[in-house]
């Protein structure tokens, strides 16, 4: 009778720490091991801010990680005189499908607010939101494929209402001031 009571104790015992150690990617906010992330600090902060700030923006994170996406957003160049893209091309590694985003933070930043740049990756995060909705697009032509039916254009750039919407929700969200981690990071550095 003692055996079997250690081993429901052991079960039990087992079991919670299961599932302590389940709720820790939720804990930690956008640190999830699936879903945004990026190499870049300065990026990584913004995202933070972004899922902090604007619901919506959150909600694209959420959905991201619940997905079988990976989305890296990285500093770098993107075609068709645009700040930031969604590259049309995904990676399949481990079960998730890697896709990445492109954004150029020194011409953002130059030409635009850090609460327009939000938006902007808030946008971006849609279109990735788009392609992981449908786990058929495995290869980059099936991504260009699904936009040439989804928002056929005459340009070799695509875009979708539900993008457009999805950044305006964003920026009416984040309001007319700056963040607040934005407002911490001034407060630091004003020493």
């Amino acid at each position: 009778m003692t055996g079997g009571w250690s081993r429901v104790l052991w079960l039990h015992v087992w079991g919670t720490i299961m599932l302590v150690l389940a709720s820790l990617p939720a804990l930690a906010g956008t640190g999830d091991p699936a879903g945004v992330r990026s190499t870049s600090a300065a990026i990584r902060e913004i995202v933070d801010d972004a899922a902090w700030e604007s619901p919506t923006f959150r909600g694209l994170v959420r959905d991201i990680a619940a997905s079988d996406g990976i989305v890296y957003i990285e500093e770098g160049v993107c075609h068709h005189s645009v700040h930031a893209c969604l590259r049309l091309d995904v990676t399949p590694a481990a079960g998730y499908r890697i896709l990445h985003i492109l954004v150029d933070l020194r011409g953002v930043l130059a030409h635009r607010s850090r609460l327009d740049l939000i938006a902007t990756l808030g946008h971006e995060l849609c279109h990735a939101s788009e392609v992981l909705g449908d786990r058929s697009l495995t290869t980059a032509s099936a991504i260009f494929l699904f936009y040439v039916h989804q928002a056929a254009t005459t340009h070799s750039t695509f875009e979708t209402a539900g993008a457009v919407a999805t950044g305006q929700k964003i920026r009416r969200e984040l309001g007319h001031g700056v963040t607040f981690v934005w407002q911490q990071v001034a407060l630091n550095m004003s020493w």
